[in-house]
């Protein structure tokens, strides 16, 4: 890897709020021919990177299309990744000329944002929602292109834990610093140790923090802060002042690291988007998250008068919310405690019979 390359990976896995793009167009692995499945994914550098890697093994194409770089996620809820990112790609790209089949597989986790009826109406492909995760293709190419319930959910294991945490929380980390640096140098060497540690500790055990809500687990922790303050001080240990401004110090950082702790991860709706929104701050950068704000108190409602059974709402759930019940014919919601509002089911049902309601 060139040491360019090299560089803009450090800088797309430390510095996720400003993200890098890549050129959008047709990519070839393999040796492809005619039959060979077309993939689709953002122009975010990081996920083409790492998509790479599972895709270097196949025979098949890839489209990088243009989300402002952003990730295949936040693209989808925040307007960059739609059905207009992806068709000037495809008529421009001719892959049409390279197979003989008419089906994009998208990553599931677009869509919340995908119109996939303006893409078969502007292009004639036909779209096909694949994996959650890139290291599941080898096997859902292999499989034929079916998904198991494993490739349709969203996981939250200890590596990507560390990887969101580092992503997000390095930025606001730099900016302490620069600031330390200004007015007390003294402190820099500590700020560094305390807010490395805490990003690993915090993400690390992120499940086991006790408290629902990010917020509450934010609270908790800075309430074990006070009892050290207060311990320290009634134990009158050496160097209390010290370890005093120390927790002062991690008090700060546990704010800053956490303050969007459930927008980090997938398994929870964003408290923090809908507070910048009532001020006035519909995005940071390339990132738009205005239209998220209103998912906070929101629920999906199945109607099952205009329900076809289709099954597209329990292909596209990252969170296995909704269940086939094959005696009754019937959809149903079965864990809407485990919504997360994402809209994908909504965006993707045929018929309507899924709906926002706020």
């Amino acid at each position: 890897m060139k040491f360019k390359e090299i560089l803009r990976t450090f800088f797309g896995t430390f510095f996720r709020l400003m993200p890098l793009s890549v050129e959008p167009g047709v990519r070839i692995f393999g040796n492809p021919n005619k039959n060979s499945p077309v993939f689709v994914t953002a122009n975010f550098d990081l996920t083409v990177k790492r998509l790479t890697q599972y895709l270097k093994n196949q025979d098949c194409y890839l489209l990088v299309v243009p989300t402002n770089g952003i990730n295949v996620w936040c693209a989808a809820r925040g307007s960059n990744f739609t059905a207009h990112s992806i068709i000037p790609v495809v008529k421009t790209s001719n892959i049409d000329e390279k197979v003989e089949h008419r089906i994009l597989i998208l990553p599931q986790l677009s869509a919340a944002g995908i119109d996939v009826k303006l893409v078969k109406k502007e292009t004639g492909w036909d779209c096909k929602f694949g994996p959650v995760y890139a290291q599941d293709i080898p096997e859902y190419v292999n499989d034929g292109l079916k998904k198991t319930d494993k490739m349709r959910r969203v996981r939250w294991p200890f590596i990507d834990r560390i990887d969101v945490g580092l992503g997000i929380s390095t930025t606001f980390l730099i900016f302490v610093l620069i600031i330390i640096e200004f007015f007390s140098k003294d402190w820099f060497a500590e700020v560094i140790l305390l807010g490395w540690g805490l990003i690993f500790l915090m993400y690390g055990l992120q499940p086991f923090i006790p408290g629902k809500s990010g917020w509450r687990k934010i609270l908790f922790l800075e309430i074990l802060i006070v009892i050290g303050v207060i311990s320290f001080n009634f134990l009158a240990i050496n160097q209390t002042k010290y370890i005093q401004n120390l927790l002062f110090i991690a008090m700060g950082l546990i704010l800053i690291i956490g303050i969007d702790f459930d927008g980090a991860t997938p398994l929870q709706k964003s408290q923090f988007d809908p507070i910048l929104v009532k001020i006035g701050i519909q995005k940071l950068g390339n990132i738009k998250f205005g239209g998220r704000s209103k998912i906070v108190n929101s629920t999906i409602v199945l109607d099952q008068s205009k329900c076809t059974k289709c099954g597209m709402c329990y292909d596209i759930c990252p969170k296995g919310v909704f269940e086939m019940v094959e005696e009754h014919k019937k959809m149903l919601n079965k864990y809407p405690g485990n919504c997360v509002t994402c809209e994908a089911c909504v965006s993707q049902c045929p018929t309507g019979a899924l709906t926002l309601t706020v």
